[in-house]
């Protein structure tokens, strides 16, 4: 048995866990990737896998703090993602192969471990911006409120459209406001577009140009619909987009803006020479259209989980970008592109895709963070009515910008070369300490034997994980991954933003980059639409699993991470494993990839099970279902407490899937055992009537916790009241 199987240290990993998911350690900054799991998670499942039983947990957490060294131990990740296992094993002077169908996830994995010089690196930087930052910046002045020569930090666009009963040209804010900061709030007067500036929020503000009385918090539009100023009517959005046959215009009205002189941001209406600089960027991109470099591939409707953007007018990729933003990405994707050093151009392409998250039409300002929200802060294409257009190439201040995304990729490179981990001393403070001499960095191989002969290596594949002939029966010391969770991430349809533009440049290269798009019918995910049913998704998936146990060496594991709100979820990956020839012989709970929970809607899940998997037959274990019930229970209920104890919060939706995680655990060393015939349940049955446990286990757990105060009596009374009230129920636990 190793340690994982017997425990998992969340009373001190969970903190970290947490804080690491409010802000991601800069490795896993470098570009977007989605469900992106926690380093410092896999970290520690990494060594808990390939430490005994009998280390204690103060050793395994010395290891986690100031570093260990794998060296030798084969890892497999057939679902790499975002590349978590890949870049923690390497840390750990472990070899990896890396597999994902996504070619976007394979190209940020590979340049997430590759080795740099970062001198080269920034002397690469600093002629890029000699040459198409100047060109850029180009497009992005303007004049000072006090008459200095400034540059452009955002421009704010809102889209028009035509009333359906009177004709008049609709600009449909949301509300009026521009930034609250510093008890001072400014806004733009509803009639002329002059910028307001106010003293604190004003729902009284009157314009000192038109004399317009209007509060900036109430718009004309919202949830799909807005309203006619001229004749009251309300309208659906989505109508007038369908009356248009197009994407709906969009009218320029203000931008934020730094000056150097001043050493200051400023907000203003466009003048007349903004106004013109718009024209002459967007009658360039005209006349240079045919041999500019940017996407021209159609957004692809057929089988779409998420009918947006289309169903607002985008027809194409390009579409979701203003002119000013194509031509100047395409000066940057063209000057990269001459790049003579491949690793160094690559690195650059790694900034100029990440950039393209914040400069494109479908973000907005944050008014009160005062930046640009990012597009994919959500997990969908989300188009708004009030998009900010982002500098390309950058200022002092923004986000998201050219600059600012290789400045991500440079920390990210030198975070690599000097790893650490983020920790809290005994008063909660947090500090940064370096684990020992670790680095991230792999030499990429081409074949499993040189894996095997290469200390510190990497083989990548772009390719389905059915089919893993490349690696030898019984050859890998474990498999660690998180597989795609049935519907809940459409990973091509999302990724095909990047990919459209990474091909670009990339489709000489490699040739995963050859397709038009990145989706690929072995894509292992549930989408009805495109006839990939849960039958599929199971079938798919079971094929990797077996795939994974022929590869695996007979005492490996098998660990990944599961969290799901459904019981037919858990049975279905449960059956998965069962029938790939596993069980599941621990399931320790540990904090998620999202950010802090203090804020967290109810039906969010927050925490991880970490499925321990072994090859069948399991070793035995109590076979009458009351018996095993009560086993189930009492592992939850430590689970809970010590999550608890480990100063998370928790709701009933968390303690579901620890439940669920048990009983998939339990159930499969029962029928794995050659004595199934004695469980007189079935798997569905077993899930069915432990998934109404929860507030059980949850008012357990809190009466198990040590310490309870005496201000805790009534609180304690209350939860012994309803456990008694559960055992008579239920049966006792």
């Amino acid at each position: 048995m190793t340690f994982i199987e017997k425990n998992l240290p969340v009373e001190k990993l969970n903190p970290v866990a947490m804080a690491e998911g409010n802000a991601k350690k800069p490795v896993y900054q470098m570009h977007k990737w989605w469900a992106r799991r926690l380093g410092s998670v896999f970290r520690m499942i990494t060594l808990s896998t390939f430490s005994p039983e009998s280390e204690s947990e103060t050793s395994i957490w010395r290891k986690f703090c100031e570093g260990a060294d794998l060296q030798g131990k084969i890892i497999l990740d057939p679902f790499m993602g975002g590349g978590t296992t890949v870049v923690e094993a390497l840390r750990l002077s472990c070899k990896v192969v890396g597999i994902d169908v996504n070619p976007v996830a394979w190209f940020v994995t590979k340049k997430e471990i590759e080795p740099v010089d970062l001198a080269a690196l920034d002397r690469a930087f600093h002629e890029l911006e000699q040459t198409a930052g100047k060109r850029i910046q180009a497009y992005y002045r303007t004049t000072c409120p006090k008459g200095h020569e400034a540059t452009v930090m955002y421009y704010f666009w809102v889209k028009v459209a035509e009333c359906s009963n009177c004709g008049a040209q609709v600009k449909l804010f949301p509300n009026y406001e521009l930034s609250r900061r510093d008890h001072t709030n400014i806004c733009l007067c509803p009639n002329c577009l002059q910028v307001v500036e106010t003293a604190g929020y004003d729902p009284h503000t009157r314009c000192h140009e038109c004399g317009q009385i209007f509060d900036p918090r109430k718009g004309i539009s919202g949830y799909g619909v807005f309203r006619c100023p001229e004749c009251g009517k309300k309208q659906s959005i989505l109508d007038a987009v369908k009356r248009k046959r197009s994407a709906l215009d969009m009218e320029l009205h203000a931008l934020e803006g730094y000056c150097e002189l001043c050493g200051d941001r400023f907000f203003k209406r466009v003048d007349e020479k903004d106004l013109e600089n718009w024209k002459q960027a967007k009658a360039e991109f005209e006349r240079q259209k045919e041999h500019l470099l940017f996407p021209r591939q159609k957004i692809p409707t057929e089988g779409r989980s998420d009918p947006r953007p289309v169903n607002h007018g985008y027809t194409h990729f390009w579409h979701m970008f203003n002119e000013r933003q194509l031509l100047c990405l395409s000066i940057l994707l063209e000057e990269i592109m001459k790049i003579p050093e491949q690793n160094i151009r690559e690195l650059m392409l790694i900034a100029f895709s990440d950039c393209l998250d914040s400069n494109n039409m479908f973000c907005k300002y944050e008014i009160e963070w005062h930046k640009i929200s990012l597009f994919f802060g959500l997990h969908a294409y989300h188009p708004i009515e009030r998009p900010a257009e982002n500098n390309v190439w950058g200022t002092v201040f923004g986000r998201g910008t050219f600059a600012k995304c290789f400045e991500k990729v440079r920390r990210a490179k030198a975070y690599c070369q000097a790893p650490y981990e983020r920790l809290a001393n005994w008063r909660g403070q947090r500090y940064s300490k370096r684990t020992g001499n670790e680095r991230i960095e792999g030499r990429l191989v081409s074949n499993f034997g040189e894996l095997e002969r290469t200390d510190r290596s990497a083989l990548l594949r772009c390719q389905s994980s059915e089919d893993l002939s490349f690696i030898p029966d019984q050859s890998v010391d474990a498999v660690i991954t998180d597989p795609p969770y049935f519907d809940n991430v459409q990973y091509s349809e999302l990724a095909d933003f990047f990919y459209v533009w990474l091909r670009i440049a990339l489709k000489n290269e490699y040739p995963w980059f050859e397709n038009e798009l990145s989706g690929h019918p072995a894509e292992i995910v549930k989408n009805d639409k495109l006839g990939k049913t849960t039958e599929f998704f199971a079938a798919r998936l079971h094929r990797v699993f077996a795939e994974c146990h022929r590869v695996l060496k007979d005492d490996g594991l098998l660990i990944f991470t599961f969290h799901h709100n459904k019981t037919w979820a858990w049975e279905s990956i449960t059956r998965l494993l069962l029938d790939a020839g596993f069980y599941i012989a621990a399931t320790p709970v540990v904090r998620s990839e999202g950010k802090s929970g203090f804020h967290s809607s109810k039906g969010n899940i927050r925490y991880d099970c970490v499925l321990v998997c072994r090859k069948q037959p399991s070793p035995g274990i109590e076979t009458n279902w009351a018996n095993l019930k009560n086993l189930i229970l009492e592992d939850a209920i430590m689970w809970t407490r010590r999550t608890l104890e480990s100063g998370m919060p928790i709701n009933e939706v968390d303690i579901f899937t620890i439940i669920m995680g048990k009983t998939a655990e339990y159930y499969t060393k029962a029928v794995t055992d050659g004595n199934s015939s004695s469980i007189a349940i079935t798997l569905t049955g077993a899930l069915e009537e432990m998934a109404d446990l929860s507030s059980y286990v949850g008012a357990s757990a809190e009466i198990e916790r040590a310490k309870l105060s005496l201000s805790d009596a009534n609180r304690l009374q209350q939860l012994r009241l309803f456990v008694t009230e559960s055992q008579e129920k239920y049966g006792k636990a």
